[in-house]
């Protein structure tokens, strides 16, 4: 009931243009929790591959917040997540626009880092992360969930901590 989905684009060798080649994309499927991955080749970056792949999919399906992605928040049954790494990210790259809320953000976010690092060192199994991320990690993500949804309506929605709220907020 959780996967991770992402495309990454490739090269692909193109037989009718000798020493040519065009671009393709693997889409790629990983469940973390059974260590399975699947990779599905598309010529293109369209939502119909992951449409396709996922059309009895439910559950937990985190992204990059790609535009692809965004039919499966309408879809019953499934709960579309976004990346931390990429909201991280995001707010490092905002630091030149707003220093103190970006740094905030990017201060909370570091207190899960430490969270799943600890987890990792001390060879959790699922269900014991489960329940650390219960205990430390949930009132975290609750209270900086607040924080952004008021600092939101405090920013341009175009400016780059704009764009990092939001896509935290989705």
């Amino acid at each position: 009931d959780y996967l991770h989905a992402d495309e990454t684009p490739i090269k692909v060798m193109d037989n009718d243009k000798k020493g040519e080649t065009h671009r393709g994309y693997y889409w790629v499927y990983q469940n973390s929790i059974d260590k399975i991955v699947l990779f599905d080749y598309r010529e293109g970056r369209g939502r119909e591959g992951p449409v396709e792949i996922l059309q009895d999919f439910k559950g937990y399906l985190q992204t990059d917040g790609y535009v692809a992605y965004d039919i499966f928040a309408k879809r019953q049954g499934i709960t579309l997540i976004h990346c931390m790494a990429h909201a991280r990210r995001m707010f490092n790259d905002a630091l030149d626009n707003d220093e103190a809320r970006a740094s905030h953000a990017m201060q909370e976010i570091q207190k899960l880092y430490t969270i799943e690092r600890i987890c990792k060192e001390q060879q959790l199994n699922f269900a014991e992360v489960k329940e650390v991320r219960r205990l430390k990690a949930v009132p975290i993500l609750r209270t900086l969930g607040l924080w952004l949804q008021q600092q939101y309506v405090q920013v341009l929605p175009q400016s780059a901590i704009g764009k990092a709220i939001a896509y935290s907020l989705q």
